[in-house]
């Protein structure tokens, strides 16, 4: 097994149970105690769990900021869902696209290249990914964030509030009808925030794991949002308070139904 899989399956492992030895994790992965404590070393270093006598446990129920590429190998099939579903719905030709840092986002830009568009981000993810594209890029100047390679701080929302987009897209570790949409970090809560306030169509893009979840802080309610994008793997239960506050809910096909057509919810 593949280590970055191996530790997105630890990680979860670690966040149902709430904590976990080194011996029932090295069962569960097989792999050798020596391994595993390794393996637990770099999650805590990363900042995903608390190292224990024995093993580790979860942090707490505040989401904590987990580096880009262990983020990439989850649920990606989701994602690249997402991101068609967007290009097919959302996307015109000759528009301005705000799209910050995450991996849904970095799909979204993937999905994208052919188009012509104007694309302003932070993430230097999404500005490699578009390099070679048709699009044109602006990268939004700042100090740079090495985990979630994404530029904050002052220069970066300064420069964030200079323009105007046709379509803003943010990801985010969780979302809530009580809460809205929120993040762990404050720097990027504040990139986040500058590029929905200026965008004319805003839009969150999820899938199915970061709903009723809470983080450290909120980026915005319900009401400053357009829409949802997520995927089939979000129950119709749990979208339902957001097509009550007037979302419009737009439902990315699952893997085995690349054929059909996408679910819309409209208030």
């Amino acid at each position: 097994m593949a280590r970055e899989l191996r530790l997105k399956r630890l990680h979860e492992a670690i966040v149902q149970q709430g904590s976990i030895t080194v011996g029932d994790g090295a069962k569960k992965l097989n792999v050798s105690v020596e391994t595993l404590r390794r393996d637990l070393q770099q999650l805590a270093n990363m900042g995903l769990v608390i190292r224990t006598r024995g093993g580790a446990a979860a942090p707490g129920v505040a989401l904590t900021e987990v580096d880009l590429s262990l983020r990439a190998t989850e649920h990606h099939g989701e994602k690249v869902a997402m991101a068609r579903l967007v290009v097919d719905r959302l996307v015109e030709d000759g528009s301005c696209i705000a799209l910050d840092a995450g991996t849904t986002t970095l799909e979204i830009a993937r999905a994208i290249r052919g188009k012509n568009l104007l694309v302003v981000t932070n993430s230097m993810a999404v500005a490699n990914e578009l390099s070679q594209a048709q699009c044109r890029v602006m990268v939004l100047g700042g100090a740079l964030r090495g985990r979630s390679l994404s530029t904050v701080g002052p220069l970066a929302e300064r420069a964030a509030r200079e323009f105007h987009y046709d379509l803003a897209l943010v990801s985010a570790p969780a979302i809530s009808a009580e809460f809205g949409l929120m993040d762990t970090d404050l720097e990027a809560v504040a990139i986040k925030r500058s590029l929905l306030r200026n965008a004319v169509r805003k839009y969150a893009v999820l899938d199915y794991s970061k709903f009723e979840r809470t983080a450290f802080t909120s980026i915005c309610g319900l009401d400053a949002l357009t829409g949802l994008v997520t995927d089939a793997g979000t129950a119709p239960e749990v979208l339902a308070p957001y097509e009550a506050a007037g979302l419009e809910v737009l439902i990315a096909p699952g893997r085995g139904d690349d054929n059909s057509d996408s679910v819309e919810m409209t208030p």
